[in-house]
C-alpha cells in the first residue's frame, strides 16, 4: 500500500539550461536596530538556544539592558526575508549558501567568515586553547550531525541507511525548497553510499530510493520534530541537537547514529548593520566565548570551541575509523559551491544523450520521485 504523501512545496523539474531562482518578496516584522537592541534572525531549529544564550547575556556586565528582537523559522525561507528586507543584526542560518544569498543581496559582507576571528577571536590557526576552533571551516558557530530518530523501543529495528529503504519504512525529512536541514539531510544519504565505497550512479539511485520513502516534507527541521511527535512516519532524519533536545523533553524516542553520517556546519554573521550596532558584535563575542559555547553544548550542538568540545565530546557517540564523518569537502573540494547546485539546483541539467543522469539538480530530480514507494 503506498503511503500517503503531504508535501508542502513540490520543487520543480524543468530539462533547460540553469537559472538562479527568483524570489518574491517576503513581508516581514522586527524592531528597528539601536545600540541596546539586536535582531537575531535563523533557522528554525537554533531558536530554543537563543533564549538561553541571550538570557544569559543580558546577565553579564557587557550584556547589561540589551535586548533581542528573534526570528526564527526554515532556513531559506529567512534567508530570502532578510534579503528581502527583514531587520537582522545577527544571523545564525542552516548552511553555508544561506550567507552566500545575503552577500549577494548586500545584507553580510563578503568577508563575514572572517568575523570569527576579528570579532569572535577565534579561530582554528591560532595558538592558544582558548581561542582553537574544533574544525577549520571558517564562520561556522555550531557543529551537528544527521541521526536517526525512531520511535521509543525502535520497534523497526533501525540501525543504518539500507534500514531507510526498505519496505514499511515512512521517512519524514524537511523540504529542500525552504529549508536547509533538509538539504543536510538529501546529502547525507548520497554520501553515506559514497562512504560505503559505492559507485556515483549507485548513491544517486541510493538518494532517488529514500525519498521515494517519504511520506511528509514539512517546511522546517522543527516542523518535521513536531510532524513526527504527532505521529507521521516512523522514522525522522534529523540535526542531533535537535534529537537530543527532543529526547532531554522528555518524548518518547531514541536517537539513532548511523555509522556513515555527515557533519553539519552552521553559519554565523554579524549583517552590514550589526557591525555598526556595538550590542550585536559583543553578543557575537558571547557566542564564541567558552560561556556561549558551553550553552550550545549543553543543549545538544557540538563545540566548536576546541576546550569546551573536549570538556563535553563524552556527551556525544563516539566516532571510529569504521564510522566515517564526511563533510561537504568529502564530496567535492569545493564543498558547497559544487555540491549546493549538483544536488538542489532548481533547474534539472542532464548529461548529454541521458534523460536520467543529471549533472545539476540531482535532488531536485529526485523529489519528483518522493514519496512513491510501496
Amino acid at each position: 500500500m503506498k503511503p500517503s504523501f503531504t508535501r508542502v512545496a513540490r520543487l520543480t523539474t524543468v530539462v533547460v539550461a540553469a537559472s538562479l531562482p527568483v524570489w518574491g518578496f517576503i513581508p516581514s516584522s522586527g524592531a528597528s536596530s539601536s545600540a541596546k537592541n539586536v535582531n537575531i534572525v535563523g533557522y528554525s531549529v537554533v531558536g530554543p538556544a537563543f533564549k538561553s544564550l541571550e538570557t544569559a547575556f543580558e546577565a553579564t556586565p557587557t550584556g547589561a539592558g540589551v535586548t533581542f528582537t528573534n526570528s526564527f523559522g526554515a532556513s531559506d525561507t529567512q534567508t530570502q526575508n532578510v534579503a528581502h528586507g527583514q531587520q537582522a543584526d545577527l544571523v545564525n542560518l542552516s548552511y553555508q549558501p544561506n550567507l552566500s544569498s545575503l552577500v549577494t543581496a548586500g545584507k553580510v559582507p563578503a568577508t563575514w567568515a572572517s568575523q570569527e576571528l576579528t570579532y569572535g577571536h577565534v579561530n582554528t590557526a591560532l595558538t592558544g586553547k582558548k581561542t582553537q576552533t574544533t574544525f577549520s571551516t571558517p564562520g561556522i558557530v555550531t557543529d551537528s550531525l544527521v541521526v536517526f530518530v525512531v520511535r521509543k523501543g525502535n520497534p523497526l529495528k533501525v540501525a543504518n541507511w539500507s534500514d531507510l529503504v526498505k519496505k514499511g519504512v515512512q521517512i519524514v525529512t524537511p523540504n529542500p525548497l525552504t529549508s536547509g536541514s533538509a538539504r543536510w539531510n538529501l546529502v547525507a544519504a548520497y554520501s553515506s553510499q559514497r562512504q560505503l565505497g559505492h559507485s556515483g550512479t549507485a548513491s544517486r539511485a541510493y538518494l532517488k530510493l529514500f525519498l521515494s520513502h517519504t511520506v511528509a516534507q514539512p517546511t522546517s527541521g522543527s516542523a518535521s520534530m513536531s510532524a513526527f511527535l504527532g505521529g507521521t512516519g516512523n522514522i525522522l532524519v534529523d540535526y542531533e541537537d535537535d534529537a537530543k533536545a527532543a529526547l532531554a523533553a522528555g518524548d518518547a524516542i531514541q536517537i539513532v547514529t548511523p555509522p556513515q553520517t555527515f557533519l553539519i556546519e552552521n553559519p554565523v554573521a554579524l549583517t552590514n548593520t550589526g557591525l555598526t550596532n556595538p550590542s550585536a558584535v559583543a553578543f557575537y563575542r558571547y557566542l564564541f566565548s567558552a560561556a556561549g559555547q558551553g550553552i550550545f553544548a549543553s543543549l545538544g550542538f557540538r563545540s566548536v570551541l576546541k576546550t569546551i568540545w573536549t570538556a563535553t565530546e563524552s556527551n556525544f557517540p563516539r566516532r571510529t575509523l569504521t564510522n566515517a564523518l564526511w563533510n561537504v569537502n568529502n564530496i567535492n573540494p569545493q564543498g558547497w559551491k559544487f555540491v549546493n547546485p549538483f544536488f538542489f539546483w532548481p533547474t534539472v541539467v542532464f548529461a548529454k544523450g541521458s534523460t536520467t543522469s543529471p549533472t545539476r539538480g540531482l535532488a531536485t530530480y529526485d523529489e519528483e520521485f518522493a514519496g512513491t514507494a510501496t
